[in-house]
């Protein structure tokens, strides 16, 4: 138990997780080929209302009261999900730059960001050859790259507007609330087994595409839950703060 840590609190914290745990065990026992659409909209769903939770508590003074629940949900994700939430889609900053979505930044930004990751004409060869996750980069190394070539821009300003390419933004509009509002994956992904589907998204689109397909597979995103509810659980445990809501 932690120091100074009251008996009642340690045990007000350990159920409200281990009550998360067997949400998350529920969906894990569930037969995929035959109930993938439940335990999509259970899985989306617990990861929402976790970060909500979050937000309203240990993540408080991070999320902001004006922060949107899509941020959060990314936010979320960065925190406690583990290395690939920091990375931002590169082909999905391309796609809102030719699209119109970075009014407005200044143009040499919108200039930059539009090939930012070295975007080129693919070859036919590249064409053909699936974008990888290792070719994205995190949302600070693409900031710093950025800054690296214009200091004249405002840091929190790029940030505000990169974030929305981050994995975790992208998932939380496929994903979530495709899946909550719809019942159904959103059109920007995709549901293939590809190499690597358990341990990371996916693409289904090819190394410089526009816009990109990417997946996030129940059995990848299970994983990635089990992550947020020990890590999250670690930081209440810490700060011996109650995230049970009042």
């Amino acid at each position: 138990m932690a120091e100074n840590m009251s008996e009642e609190l340690q045990w007000r914290i350990t159920s409200f997780f281990n009550y998360w745990r067997e949400r998350h065990a529920f969906i894990r026992d569930l037969d995929f080929s035959k109930h993938s659409h439940e335990a999509n909209v259970l899985l989306w769903g617990e990861l929402d209302q976790l970060s909500n939770l979050w937000a309203g508590n240990i993540g408080s003074k991070q999320c902001g009261k004006k922060m949107g629940k899509r941020n959060i949900f990314d936010a979320f994700l960065a925190r406690y999900g583990g290395e690939l939430f920091q990375l931002v889609s590169l082909p999905d900053i391309w796609n809102r730059v030719d699209k119109g979505k970075a009014a407005d930044l200044p143009e040499n930004i919108r200039t930059f960001l539009g090939t930012v990751g070295g975007r080129c004409t693919p070859t036919v060869l590249q064409e053909q050859r699936v974008r990888c996750s290792s070719e994205d980069w995190s949302l600070d190394a693409t900031i710093t790259r950025t800054l690296a070539n214009y200091p004249e821009m405002d840091r929190t300003k790029l940030e505000e507007w990169l974030t929305f390419s981050r994995y975790g933004a992208i998932a939380y509009k496929q994903m979530r609330c495709a899946y909550i509002h719809e019942g159904r994956p959103g059109k920007g992904t995709h549901s293939f087994k590809l190499h690597g589907f358990a341990e990371r998204p996916t693409y289904r689109s090819a190394i410089y595409a526009t816009p990109p397909i990417m997946g996030f597979d129940i059995e990848f995103m299970l994983r990635v839950l089990g992550f947020c509810i020990d890590e999250f659980e670690a930081d209440a445990l810490a700060l011996q703060a109650d995230p049970v809501p009042e």
